[in-house]
This record gives C-alpha cells, sequence and structure tokens, in this order.
C-alpha cells in the first residue's frame, strides 16, 4: 500500500479531498490531507503566510510518514508540493500534479496564470482592503471551479471558499535539487478546466521532461466532479 499527502489549491482547504481521501483509505492506503497555513481551518495570520511556510508546513507532514508519500497537489498545491519536493525529496515516491501549475526554477504563480496560454480563464479575483488576499464570489466559483458538479456540491464547495493569501503567489521558487528533479511527475490535466485553461496545462506538462501525462474530461475540481474517475490515476504505479 501507498502512502498519500494531498495538498489543496487556492481558496480550498483539506475538506477538498475528503470523497478521494475517504475512497484511498478505502482501498488500504495511508492518506493525509492538511490545511495550509492561512487556508481551510488554519487561521495563520495573513501576515505571516508565505510560500516557505506552506513549504515547511509540508515536509513537516511529509516527515510523519514511516515511508517516502505520494504527494499530490491540486491547482496552486502544485507550487508547494514542487518546493517541498525539492527541500525534502527523500521523503517523496513521486508527484502527482491535477490540473495543477508545474513550475520551473525562477517562477511564480503568478508568472505562469498569466502566461498566454492561460489568458482564456475565466476566473475573476477580488483584491482585499488591505491587499493580503483576493477572494472570489460564488458565482465566479461555480462556474470556473465547479463547472461539472452537481449544483448542490458546487454551492457546497462554493461556500466553504476562504481569502487566499497573495503573498505566496509573487514568490519565484528557487528550485535547486537534482535529486528532487528526478523525481517520477504525473500530469492529470482536465480538459473542462476554466481556471487553468488546458493550453496552459499543456504548456507545463510537454516541459516537465519525463512527465506522465493523464487526461480527463473534467472541471477544475475532478476530486468533487468524477472522483471515481481521478482516484484510479492516482493509485496508478502507487503501490510502495
Amino acid at each position: 500500500m501507498a502512502a498519500y499527502l494531498l495538498i489543496h489549491g487556492a481558496w480550498h482547504g483539506a475538506w477538498c479531498w475528503d470523497t478521494l481521501a475517504a475512497s484511498l483509505r478505502g482501498a488500504g492506503h495511508h492518506v493525509r490531507a492538511i490545511d495550509l497555513p492561512g487556508m481551510g481551518e488554519d487561521h495563520t495570520p495573513l501576515k505571516q503566510v508565505t510560500m516557505q511556510a506552506w513549504t515547511d508546513r509540508v515536509v513537516k507532514e511529509l516527515a510523519g510518514f514511516a515511508t517516502p508519500a505520494v504527494l499530490v497537489g491540486h491547482s496552486m498545491g502544485g507550487m508547494v508540493i514542487t518546493a517541498a519536493a525539492d527541500a525534502a525529496p527523500e521523503c517523496v515516491s513521486r508527484l502527482v500534479y491535477v490540473c495543477a501549475f508545474l513550475p520551473k526554477d525562477g517562477e511564480s504563480l503568478v508568472s505562469l496564470a498569466t502566461r498566454p496560454e492561460g489568458a482564456s480563464a475565466l476566473l475573476q479575483q477580488i483584491p482585499s482592503a488591505d491587499g493580503l488576499s483576493v477572494s472570489v464570489t460564488p458565482q465566479n466559483a461555480r462556474l470556473t471551479f465547479y463547472g461539472e458538479c452537481s449544483a448542490a456540491d458546487a454551492a457546497r464547495a462554493a461556500a466553504r471558499l476562504t481569502p487566499q493569501p497573495l503573498q505566496p503567489a509573487l514568490a519565484p521558487l528557487k528550485l535547486r535539487n537534482a535529486q528532487a528533479a528526478r523525481l517520477p511527475r504525473v500530469y492529470i490535466e482536465c480538459t473542462q478546466d476554466r481556471a487553468i485553461p488546458i493550453e496552459l496545462q499543456r504548456f507545463m506538462a510537454k516541459r516537465a521532461a519525463g512527465a506522465r501525462l493523464e487526461s480527463l474530461p473534467a472541471d477544475h475540481s475532478p476530486f468533487l466532479s468524477m472522483p471515481e474517475r481521478l482516484l484510479p490515476l492516482l493509485q496508478k504505479d502507487g503501490e510502495v
């Protein structure tokens, strides 16, 4: 059986993985999903939320597993798992990007999100008065994140979103670890994604040498819209 650490994306929290985590546990795997600092139910002050704080949180969690874990990142979580793997590659067996940002050295989330390949994204962000975070309206969230979900699932998920800290999105990653660069990578593209357009997903996946590409006809949230199809892709080659 494998160990899995599931990392959520922007505006979300560990809750978004509940269905997938239960299915993985039902298959006998050891699974954890965490809230990043300042996200979900973690109330770290936004002034203290940095990419380094997120990375440190994931590395600490990885160290608690008995064996190297499959590190899964959704959307923004792709930045975080990349940084954590660079910091502690010995704790990671494989990286899985679920319609996620997959950066190279020196890139930030903002630099990737603003590439021409992402121009068709429908995401609309509302800055906070203090400039520390951005939010999305429930209507835009349902359109952008949950387009293939049931109306009830989309409404429940949209109601749980929290403000997204800005500072980590601006921080370029410094990726220096050759061992991390050799870790197996899987990119799961979602062809109906309106948050990270498929053109941007394929741009990032194509330049990741050796990454295996999988595809789902899903929106930005396959863990809600088609968990039964995402599950086997997470388990593929996943035995430790």
